[in-house]
C-alpha cells in the first residue's frame, strides 16, 4: 500500500511539472513575434514531409540542409496546422506559427520532466521537484522553447541520452544499451554539434568505473558497442541520403565550420562591436543566469565538493562539457549554443538549495515552504521581461534596462517584438499607411490588411518607420534622420529595455 500510495505521488508530481512548464509557455506563445530560423525549420521542414509522402528521395534538398533534419521532420508535420491558404499550389503560412511551436514546447516540458526524474533517480525526491521548477522557470530557455527553432529538441534529447547511459551504467542490459543508442542517434539528428555526446559519455562512464566500480572487472564493456551501433543505425534510418553524398556533405561542412568560421561571430560585447572572446559562453553563462540560481549554483557545487559522489561529479562533467565549444569560433547568441547546460545547472541548484534549506530543517513540507521566495523571485523576473525571455539579463549587469542605456549587449538580436510594434501601427493608423522597416530579419514585422509594409529606404517617405535597436547597435543604423522626420509614438520595452521604436510621420 505504501509503495502504491509512492507511485501515485510520483505521478502526481510528474503531471504537476509538466503542466506547470507548459503552462508557463503556452499562455503568450505568439507574442514575442516572429523570430530568426524558424521560418527553415517550419517551411523546409514541410517540404521535407511532402518530400517523404511522395517518396521523393532523391530530390537534391535531401542533401544540403544546415543541421540533420529531425527538427524539421516534427516542425515540417505541424506546419499543415499552420497554412493560411495557397498561392500559385504553394502553401502559405500563417505569420504565428502556433501549431508549430506546439511541438517546441512540449519538448521543453518534457525536459522538465527528465529534470524531475533525474533528480528523482539520483539524488533525491526534493531535489529533483526543486530542479525542475528553476529549469521551467530560466527565462533564456523559456523564450527558446517557445519558438520552431532546434532547441527544445535538443536539449531534450541530449538530455534523455545521458539519463539514458546512467541508466545502462547501473544496469548493463542489452535493452538499456540499444535503447541509449537510439536517443544518441536523435541527438545526433537533432544537430551535428551533439556529437559531444559520445566523448562525454566516455568521461562519465570513467567516472562511474573509477569511482563506483573499479573493483568489478574490465575496464571496457563490449555492450557499449550496442550503444553505437544502434545510435549509427538510427543516424541512417531517420536519414539515410548523407551517406552516398559524403563528399557533397563534407565539403558543404567544411567550408561552413572551418573555412568560413575562421574568427568569431561579431558581436557588441561589453560595449564594443568585436569578435567575441573565448570566454563569451562563460560570461554569457553568468550574466544571463538569474542571480539566486547562480548563488544556489555555486552552493550546489560546494555540496558536491564535500560529498564526492559520482553521480553528482557526473552532474560537474555534463555542465563543463558544453563550454568546450568556446573553442570553435561560430559563437553567438548567449548561450543558445551551449543550451543543454541548463539541465545540469538545474540540478546542481537544486542540490545547493536542499543544501541551505536543510542546515533549518529536515522535513521536506518545511523546505518546500522555504522554495516560496525564490519562486516569487523567479515569477517576478519572467513577469518583468515576458515576453521577450531571450532579452533577459542579471543584476549582475545591471538588468537589461542598464545594458540597453549603456549599450553594453545586443538586444533584439533575434528579431523578437515586430509583432507588437506592427500590431500597434494597426491600431492606430489609417488604412493603406505605409510603414518602412529598419529591422531584421524583415519577416519578424507581419505583412498586415491595409498596411504597406516594406523594409526601409532612405529615399522614400512613409507614414510609419519601426526601428530595431539591434540594427542599431549592431549593423550601424543611423536613426537621426528618422528623428529628424518622424517623430516616436511606441517602443516595444523588455524591462526597461528598449527593442523596437516606432516613429510616426510629421
Amino acid at each position: 500500500m505504501v509503495e502504491k500510495r509512492g507511485k501515485i505521488v510520483k505521478l502526481l508530481i510528474v503531471f504537476f511539472i509538466f503542466i506547470f512548464a507548459v503552462s508557463l509557455r503556452l499562455w503568450n506563445i505568439d507574442k514575442m513575434g516572429r523570430t530568426w530560423d524558424e521560418d527553415s525549420q517550419v517551411e523546409l521542414g514541410y517540404k521535407f514531409v511532402k518530400l517523404i509522402e511522395n517518396k521523393d528521395f532523391a530530390n537534391p534538398l535531401w542533401q544540403y540542409p544546415y543541421h540533420p533534419p529531425l527538427t524539421k521532420y516534427l516542425y515540417g508535420w505541424a506546419a499543415q496546422y499552420d497554412i493560411s491558404g495557397y498561392k500559385n499550389g504553394n502553401p502559405m503560412f500563417s505569420y504565428d506559427w502556433t501549431h508549430s511551436r506546439l511541438v517546441s514546447v512540449l519538448f521543453g516540458s518534457l525536459t522538465s520532466v527528465l529534470v524531475l526524474l533525474i533528480g528523482w533517480s539520483y539524488l533525491s525526491p526534493f531535489v529533483g521537484t526543486i530542479s525542475a521548477v528553476i529549469f521551467s522557470m530560466l527565462p533564456f530557455f523559456l523564450g527558446l522553447s517557445q519558438l520552431a527553432t532546434i532547441e527544445s529538441v535538443l536539449i531534450f534529447f541530449f538530455t534523455a541520452s545521458v539519463y539514458s547511459f546512467v541508466n545502462f551504467l547501473n544496469k548493463m542490459s542489452l535493452k538499456n544499451a540499444i535503447l541509449t543508442g537510439i536517443l544518441l542517434g536523435l541527438s545526433l539528428e537533432t544537430k551535428y554539434t551533439n556529437i559531444l555526446l559520445i566523448p562525454l559519455f566516455l568521461w562519465i562512464y570513467s567516472l562511474w568505473y573509477f569511482y563506483k566500480n573499479k573493483k568489478k572487472g574490465n575496464f571496457f564493456n563490449v555492450k557499449i558497442l550496442f550503444i553505437l551501433a544502434s545510435s549509427i543505425i538510427t543516424f541512417f534510418i531517420l536519414w539515410p541520403m548523407p551517406w552516398f553524398h559524403l563528399k557533397e556533405i563534407f565539403d558543404l561542412n567544411y567550408k561552413m565550420r572551418v573555412t568560413d568560421a575562421v574568427h568569431s561571430i561579431p558581436e557588441v560585447f561589453f560595449g564594443r562591436l568585436m569578435f567575441v572572446p573565448k570566454l563569451y559562453y562563460v560570461v554569457e553563462f553568468l550574466i544571463t543566469t538569474p542571480f539566486l540560481v547562480l548563488i544556489l549554483f555555486l552552493t550546489g557545487l560546494k555540496n558536491i565538493s564535500n560529498k564526492k559522489t559520482w553521480i553528482m561529479y557526473l552532474l560537474v562533467a555534463w555542465f563543463i562539457f558544453p563550454f568546450i565549444q568556446s573553442f570553435y569560433n561560430f559563437r553567438q547568441h548567449g548561450v543558445r549554443y551551449i543550451i543543454e547546460i541548463y539541465t545540469p545547472l538545474s540540478l546542481i541548484a537544486g542540490i545547493g538549495f536542499n543544501y541551505l534549506s536543510e542546515k533549518f530543517t529536515k522535513k521536506t513540507l518545511t523546505k518546500f515552504i522555504f522554495f516560496i521566495p525564490f519562486f516569487a523571485y523567479m515569477f517576478i523576473i519572467l513577469f518583468r521581461i515576458t515576453p521577450y525571455y531571450l532579452n533577459y539579463f542579471n543584476s549582475v549587469v545591471g538588468g537589461a534596462k542598464n545594458v540597453y542605456e549603456k549599450r553594453l549587449f545586443q538586444l533584439g538580436w533575434w528579431g523578437e517584438g515586430g509583432r507588437e510594434a506592427a500590431l500597434y501601427i494597426k491600431s492606430t493608423a489609417s488604412k493603406r499607411s505605409t510603414v518602412g522597416v529598419a529591422h531584421e530579419p524583415f519577416v519578424s514585422v507581419p505583412q498586415l490588411e491595409d498596411l504597406k509594409i516594406e523594409p526601409y529606404r532612405e529615399d522614400k517617405v512613409y507614414d510609419y518607420v519601426i526601428v530595431g535597436f539591434f540594427h542599431i547597435i549592431r549593423h550601424g543604423f543611423d536613426d537621426s534622420k528618422i528623428r529628424e522626420n518622424y517623430k516616436w509614438v511606441y517602443s516595444v520595452i523588455a524591462d526597461g529595455a528598449h527593442l523596437m521604436e516606432v516613429y510616426k510621420k510629421k
